[in-house]
Parts: structure tokens; C-alpha cells; sequence
């Protein structure tokens, strides 16, 4: 369904899933390195998405379907722990130590949830 839109649209939807998630994730984690580091990371890591899948014979538009389901479902996956991510930073600004806190794992299991969801749904809406 999603793969008979035109190219460009499938790009944009890309490239706004990742705006998107380097927005939603850099005010949660507001670390100068982190908001750098992480379009640069995802961008790579999305150019060797797609070149996995066209050796694989899987077309370009279904890789950026998978990509920005993919982003959907991360950023979804991470709001739980959002408040988590302040905390640790408040406490290594005041250099109080952070490695006794831990994500609870009913907000691991949401994060693996709703990624492996997302990218059923994207799946699902690529055939």
C-alpha cells in the first residue's frame, strides 16, 4: 500500500520521522553531544538500511517505510523513560553517581513493544 506512493514522498516521510525523533529525543536527553551525534548516527545507519535491502532485492521505497516505522516506534517506545533521562542528567550535572538507576522493565518491554509493533504495522503496509 505505502510503496505505491511516489518516491519522494516515502523520502519526506523518512526525513520527518527523523526530524521528529532527533527532536522528541534531544529535549528528553538534552546533551549538546547527543543532539549532534544522533541525526549523524541515525542517517548512517538508514543509508546502510537501504543498501542492505536493495542487495537483499528488497525495494527502496519498502526500506524507508521500515526506516520511519522504525523511528515511530523508537520514539514512542523511549516516552516512559523520558523522566529517567532528566534524572540521570540532573544528577551527573550535581556529580551525585547514576549508575544504580535503571529503566524498570515494564518500560523495557513497552520500548521492545512497541518498535517490534511499529515495524509489523510498516511491514504490513509495505505489502
Amino acid at each position: 500500500m505505502l510503496t505505491s506512493i511516489p518516491l519522494g514522498w516515502l523520502w519526506l516521510l523518512a526525513a520527518a520521522s527523523l526530524a521528529l525523533s532527533s527532536l522528541l529525543l534531544g529535549t528528553w536527553i538534552p546533551l549538546r553531544k547527543f543532539r549532534i551525534a544522533y541525526p549523524v548516527v541515525m542517517t548512517a545507519g538508514g543509508a546502510l538500511l537501504v543498501a542492505v535491502c536493495r542487495w537483499n532485492d528488497i525495494g527502496l521505497s519498502g526500506a524507508l517505510v521500515m526506516y520511519a516505522c522504525a523511528h515511530l516506534g523508537l520514539t514512542l517506545g523511549l516516552l516512559p523513560q523520558r523522566t529517567l533521562f532528566r534524572e540521570i542528567l540532573d544528577r551527573r550535572h550535581r556529580g551525585e553517581p547514576t549508575h544504580h538507576l535503571k529503566a524498570p522493565p515494564r518500560h523495557q518491554l513497552f520500548l521492545a513493544a512497541s518498535v517490534v509493533t511499529v515495524l509489523l504495522a510498516g511491514f504490513a503496509l509495505t505489502r
